[in-house]
């Protein structure tokens, strides 16, 4: 038993469909799941508050090895 399948659906058009795009287009946007506002909202504070504590973390790193690296290279010297 041989499984015939459609050539034109196997290999994408060379041409370039606006209309055809936009529809596709809206057509996945009907299936996303949106957040509610209330999840929405966590979500924003929960991106906030990890930006701020890697920036404490990253900055505080950052000071501090900059602060040992003039001590090992300079030694004291002013």
């Amino acid at each position: 038993m041989a499984v015939t399948a459609d050539k034109r659906a196997e290999r994408p058009s060379s041409e370039f469909a606006p209309g055809r795009f936009l529809r596709e287009v809206y057509e996945e946007l009907r299936k996303v799941v949106w957040p509610t506002a209330g999840e929405l909202y966590r979500y924003t504070l929960v991106v906030i508050f990890t930006v701020i504590v890697l920036g404490i973390f990253i900055g505080g790193t950052d000071y501090l090895l900059g602060e040992l690296a003039k001590r090992l290279i300079y030694n004291g010297v002013k």
